[in-house]
């Protein structure tokens, strides 16, 4: 699977507009101004970690010893093509699968 590119450059083609209660501002507002930076970038910041530490989840595989042992083995001792396998490789479209 091919990680997910997104730009996140300096470049601000584009508008987030959001409404959220008065308590989360001031808590967020806090946090900023904590952090040294105003508001905006803030949100941008942390919900930008935030997408990469999820895309990073949703693309990696995790495995526990036992799991990793078995995946070895298939990749060490691959079990033999079946007519099926061998015919869906013979296709030159992918939609045809």
């Amino acid at each position: 699977m091919q990680a997910t590119q997104i730009d996140i450059g300096f470049t601000k083609d584009s508008r987030f507009d959001t409404k959220i209660n008065s308590g989360l501002k001031e808590m967020l507002k806090t946090a900023s101004m904590l952090e040294g930076v105003d508001l905006s970038a803030f949100i941008i910041s942390a919900a930008s970690q935030k997408a990469r530490e999820v895309i990073q989840h949703s693309e990696s595989l995790s495995l526990n010893t036992d799991e990793y042992k078995k995946f070895m083995s298939i990749i060490d001792n691959p079990p033999k093509a079946t007519k099926k396998l061998k015919d869906l490789m013979k296709l030159d479209d992918l939609d045809e699968r």
